[in-house]
């Protein structure tokens, strides 16, 4: 099960847009900086048990593309 670090970057669903950097978290919560806003998201597991988050302020049928799982940590 691999989780959200703080101080490290994930890139999103689509690596086209800008990834994340995890400034700090909860058990429940990420807060995020792209480099052009702050913002926090709900931390919720996919079926393998990896956290994820989607960015819910973009339109329903964007969210897809702008999830982010801790799978996805940049290098």
């Amino acid at each position: 099960m691999l989780v959200f670090e703080v101080g490290k970057s994930y890139e999103a669903n689509d690596p086209n847009y800008d990834p994340i950097t995890i400034t700090r978290r909860t058990d429940k919560t990420v807060w995020v900086d792209n480099g052009r806003g702050q913002w926090s998201m709900r931390i919720r597991h996919d079926k393998d048990g990896n956290e994820i988050v989607t960015d819910s302020s973009v339109p329903p049928k964007w969210r897809d593309i702008f999830t982010y799982s801790s799978k996805w940590a940049t290098k």
